[in-house]
């Protein structure tokens, strides 16, 4: 699984979360979405207007053929939303570090009671 990671300093708090958290506007273009996993939104507590959006796919490949495949309304959607934030920031793609356990690939499965 793969994380790709963005900063964001927000003017519109409110606009800002309806767009980009987890059942927001970019949520629902990805959703459905082959290797989609889901999206989460980070609100600093420290510095007001600063947050960070976490994209979760199970691959690079996945998020790629997407990116590929919807270009036009991705760029769009990114025209339609950069108001709401005076500065976006791409952190990186991140890959958990720790795969699952090996021992978790033998459990049986859960049996129905």
């Amino acid at each position: 699984m793969i994380a790709l990671v963005f900063s964001y300093d927000v003017r519109d708090r409110d606009a800002f979360e309806q767009a980009y958290g987890a059942d927001g506007e970019w949520a629902a273009f990805f959703r459905g979405a082959p290797g989609y996993v889901g999206t989460e939104l980070l609100r600093d507590v420290e510095i007001p207007g600063r947050y960070l959006v976490v994209d979760r796919w199970e691959s690079a490949d996945a998020y790629n053929a997407f990116a590929d495949a919807h270009r036009d309304e991705y760029m769009r959607r990114v025209d339609e939303t950069r108001f709401y934030y005076e500065q976006e920031l791409r952190l990186g793609t991140f890959e958990n570090v720790w795969p699952e356990p090996p021992e978790a690939e033998n459990r049986p499965a859960p049996t129905d009671v």
